[in-house]
């Protein structure tokens, strides 16, 4: 089973359908091997329409870009991507940060709000993952 990916400009995306007690809806995941776990960031965050503050606060701080941000555990999400034999469905916890926006300069909160969520090593590792921006290939094998 082959789950397609895409490049955007040149970072390799999967796009992923969430389901949660919270929320639901597709978001666009960044491939981050440097990231040890997928999360949401403010973007998808404010599109998917989540209340934090029906979340369960993270037990871990979590440091991001601009310092230290607000992070969620949401337990039990189920994360589905299509593949040329179906769907994939994987069911694990998933990180959510909030920066403090309104504390920020308006020029940096807007460079937060382009920072894309990212697929991390704890789905990544489940699959063969291959990346070759020349040849165009970002793809996940079962």
């Amino acid at each position: 089973m082959i789950i397609q990916g895409r490049f955007i400009g040149d970072a390799p995306y999967f796009a992923v359908h969430l389901r949660s007690a919270y929320f639901q809806g597709l978001v666009w995941l960044l491939a981050d091997t440097g990231a040890s776990r997928t999360t949401l960031l403010d973007r998808d965050v404010k599109l998917l329409g989540i209340q934090a503050r029906v979340l369960e606060p993270a037990s871990l701080p979590i440091v991001g870009i601009g310092g230290s941000v607000r992070s969620f555990l949401v337990r039990d999400v189920e994360i589905t991507l299509a593949s040329d034999g179906g769907d994939v469905v994987q069911r694990q916890d998933v990180w959510l940060v909030q920066h403090d926006l309104g504390r920020l300069p308006p020029e940096e909160a807007s460079r937060i709000l382009r920072l894309p969520s990212v697929l991390g090593r704890d789905l990544i590792n489940r699959f063969r993952f291959s990346c070759d921006y020349r040849a165009g290939i970002v793809r996940l094998e079962k």
